[in-house]
């Protein structure tokens, strides 16, 4: 399937860029002179294999582990192609161990849909990923960490950091020092798990709050992001999503008619959803 492209971030990390298609989200490579780190495993085998594949002419250094952001499929499904230690925050642990636990065939899938255990748009790209749902081997993290850890590469390392919020408590985000570089995952996107997608105030602020400590910071890829950010854009995004909830608070309903473009309008109504979800 894969028409990602794989592009050089920085110095040391490469960005495999995400595919809408099948939900598939941005997979990233951190090059050591001894070791390779690997943020995200990737939906499936054949996802993570594409990405393999496209790295392969670099000839990475062995891998050292496959990092996960957080526990959703589209980043976590396909840690078992990987010849390398799968590591995760104990949250991610627990909630990957959850999903290995659930059966993966048509009818027990369409029921968790039915009863509100799984999304709609899930199971549908999981039927793109997984043509008749063949193939799905969940494999369990080995190493677990709780507020942070850093993978020494080798002239590099890969610090990964929990960080939280909406979207999933367990989400962490992935900071390369050397070369300014911050992997979010889906950190700052709302919460889908829920009766009504939303962002809540305190959510939404807390990880804002978390990702301005992190320095220094030139390049800013994100899970489903088209392209990767520079200081100034994520400056910018930050400060329209921080803005977003001033409004909120101060103003509730008549919030929206402060929207600045579609997006800020989407994160208003997002946020505002969050006092009702």
């Amino acid at each position: 399937m894969a028409d990602s492209r794989l592009e050089q971030v920085a110095d040391h990390v490469w960005w495999f860029t995400p595919d809408e298609r099948s939900d598939r989200p941005s997979l990233v490579a951190v090059l050591g002179e001894r070791q390779t780190a690997v943020v995200d495993a990737g939906a499936s085998a054949a996802h993570a294999r594409a990405f393999l594949d496209a790295l392969a002419p670099l000839e990475p250094a062995p891998l050292r582990a496959v990092a996960l952001t957080h526990w959703h499929w589209d980043h976590s499904f396909g840690a078992g192609a990987y010849d390398a230690p799968v590591v995760a925050q104990r949250e991610t642990a627990a909630e990957v161990a959850r999903q290995a636990s659930l059966a993966w065939d048509e009818t027990s899938l369409a029921e968790r849909v039915r009863t509100g255990a799984e999304l709609e748009f899930c199971a549908d790209m999981l039927h793109v990923e997984y043509p008749g749902l063949a193939g799905i081997e969940i494999a369990l993290p080995h190493e677990v960490f709780d507020a942070e850890l850093t993978l020494e590469l080798g002239g590099v390392t890969c610090r990964l950091v929990h960080v939280g919020g909406d979207h999933a408590a367990d989400s962490v985000v992935a900071h390369i020092p050397e070369d300014g570089v911050l992997v979010l995952g889906d950190c700052h996107y709302p919460r889908l798990y829920a009766s009504r997608e939303h962002y809540t105030p305190d959510g939404l602020r807390s990880v804002l709050v978390r990702l301005r400590g992190f320095t220094p910071v030139r390049h800013v890829i994100e899970g489903h992001g088209e392209e990767a950010l520079d200081a100034v854009g994520f400056a910018s995004q930050l400060a329209r999503l921080e803005g977003a909830i001033d409004r909120v608070e101060e103003l509730g309903e008549e919030a929206i008619g402060t929207a600045t473009s579609d997006d800020d309008r989407e994160t208003l109504e997002l946020l505002l959803a969050g006092f009702q979800a």
